[in-house]
């Protein structure tokens, strides 16, 4: 072996030896899957010098390889995407659990170029390695690209033992996560059954008073009706008793429809993070109607606050099936996210727009002239990372949403800039999927 050699077989053990020590640190100083996968492919890039690096993680679910974080220029893009895990080297690589070193992609047959295509990359060369659990089953592949140095088989080998590493911290801080996940669904269970309990009286109370302000009121029009013409007593009890004779029906009828979509909304969020809700039930209507109910409830919340709440209908918009209560819930999360990042003086508009040709997806957009989402937010937005600019947020709105627009079979995508806003687009079909079994 030649002093060169020696040199750079000692400079690649050091680098190993870095990397793994680089590695375990963030093991046990990032509990989050997402600061875990974050950190190693950083030290990945920075320790085998390459342009770009991706960590896909298995959707099981969709039989996807999830976008779970990439680091290079095309990152915006291809953040939370997906491709099938049938498909690309990365798909190979999972699916075999066989490393690959590939200095040439044009001569590799597996390679998948519609990635580059859509976003302009050129990836020249990459090394793609399986990301396994402790017992061998693959989670995910680490895959990086394009090195200011071409790639070598040690360079492999270190990348093998920081996917290594990296797979025991991501099993570990999906243990943890699943164990924090059971205890909020537990204490979310508790909350809605207190809320339920809570609500009881007052449906209660509601559906007792509306029958017993009837019958009085029937009864004290009867005895006005009675009194002499000479009298004035009959005239003044009308009008004492007319302001609230004309309003407590649809007074109590609203204080009703309030506690049961207080409850309703409980359960569906206990449901959601506790796995177990029913597919959501599908009748025909007009979105228009779910819009205007949502404004209709939130009008004085935004008026309070000097913001206007409009909404923009389309008046030809098809009635379509849909579940009424998950879809209120899921406008009503947008709208009241949005009221508290716009400032006194700003607008929240509520849009929709009918299919621009038949069979084309019906469209839903909230709009607002608020301080706008940060990228650091946006990227968590729709994910199962909880995210919220709030204070006191727990960023379960957006779950709520981004789930609702997938039981019926649409998206949601957000678009901001800071200092100028933000806009919550929804597109759904105007058929509905079959519901899928509950969860």
């Amino acid at each position: 072996m030649t002093p060169e050699e020696l040199k750079a077989q000692l400079d690649h053990r050091e680098r190993q030896i870095e990397a793994i020590r680089r590695t375990s640190d963030a093991l046990f100083n990032h509990p989050s899957v997402d600061a875990m996968v974050q950190a190693t492919l950083k030290i990945a890039l920075e320790v085998l010098r390459a342009d770009s690096g991706t960590v896909y993680l298995y959707d099981p679910q969709h039989d996807t390889l999830v976008f779970r974080y990439v680091i290079g220029p095309i990152a915006d893009q291809l953040m939370g995407k997906s491709i099938p895990a049938s498909q690309g080297v990365a798909g190979t690589v999972f699916r075999t659990g066989t490393p690959a070193l590939i200095g040439d992609v044009s001569k590799r047959e597996d390679f998948n170029a519609t990635v580059d295509k859509r976003t302009g990359y050129q990836t020249q060369s990459m090394m793609t390695v399986p990301v396994k659990r402790t017992s061998g089953s693959p989670i995910g592949v680490m895959q990086v690209m394009n090195p200011t140095v071409p790639f070598a088989q040690h360079d492999l080998e270190v990348l093998e033992v920081l996917c290594a590493q990296a797979a025991t911290g991501i099993e570990h801080a999906q243990l943890l996560e699943a164990q924090r996940n059971a205890e909020i669904g537990n204490r979310v269970g508790e909350i809605s059954h207190d809320i339920k309990n809570m609500m009881t009286p007052i449906e209660t109370g509601v559906m007792t008073l509306n029958p017993m302000l009837e019958d009085m009121f029937g009864q004290l029009e009867k005895v006005t009706s009675t009194c002499p013409e000479e009298h004035s007593w009959g005239r003044e009890v009308s009008d004492a008793i007319g302001g609230v004779g004309s309003l407590y029906t649809w007074l109590l009828e609203d204080l009703l429809t309030a506690a049961q979509r207080v409850r309703r909304r409980t359960q569906y969020i206990a449901g959601m993070v506790k796995g177990n809700l029913p597919p959501p039930i599908f009748e025909e209507g007009s979105l228009n109607d779910v819009v205007n109910d949502v404004v209709k409830t939130l009008k004085r919340t935004a008026t309070d606050k000097g913001i206007s709440l409009k909404t923009d209908l389309d008046k030809t918009l098809p009635r379509t099936p849909f579940d009424y209560d998950r879809f209120y819930d899921c406008l009503y999360n947008l709208v009241n996210n949005a009221l508290p990042e716009t400032p006194s003086g700003g607008s929240v508009t509520v849009r929709t727009c009918g299919p621009p040709e038949p069979g084309g997806n019906l469209t839903i957009e909230v709009v607002d002239t608020g301080r706008g989402i940060p990228e650091e937010i946006r990227k968590k937005l729709f994910t199962n990372q909880v995210a919220t600019t709030k204070v006191g947020g727990t960023g379960l709105g957006t779950s709520v949403s981004a789930r609702v627009a997938r039981e019926h079979g649409g998206s949601i995508r957000v678009e901001s800039e800071l200092g100028k806003g933000s806009s919550f687009i929804i597109t759904v079909p105007p058929v509905p999927p079959v519901p899928e079994s509950p969860a």
